[in-house]
């Protein structure tokens, strides 16, 4: 077992860590403190949106698990992005969500958790 410190699991996740803040928390609107990414900027862009903002939230994932979560945690961040892109795709309705809800943050902060918790059992 390794720490987090490790720069195998630091590489995989600062990777992450920079997709998830593109797509999440990026820009930030003054005075109300409210950020967001691109991804509701996406997915104003009917069904195509939802689907391009699915495949980069499966890459954050996919970099994720090559830092060695285990399988129940992986099942979990997976239903959060298919959450993500069904309620996501209903018009009006997923993009007042896409703004307020942050998959790919809470998928980061699991796997931190993780680590954090359990270490780093390696590729």
């Amino acid at each position: 077992m390794y720490r987090i410190e490790d720069s195998t699991v630091l590489k995989d996740i600062r990777l992450a860590e920079k997709l998830v803040k593109l797509m999440d928390s990026k820009f930030k609107i003054p005075f109300i403190n409210f950020r967001f990414g691109i991804d509701p900027l996406i997915g104003l862009v009917p069904w195509v949106g939802d689907v391009v903002s699915f495949l980069i939230s499966a890459l954050i994932i996919k970099s994720l698990v090559s830092a060695g979560l285990p399988r129940p945690l992986i099942i979990k961040m997976i239903w959060n992005i298919i959450l993500d892109l069904g309620i996501g795709s209903v018009p009006v309705l997923g993009d007042i969500w896409d703004f307020f809800n942050k998959a790919n943050r809470k998928n980061l902060k699991l796997a931190k958790e993780h680590f954090e918790t359990h270490g780093y059992k390696g590729k």
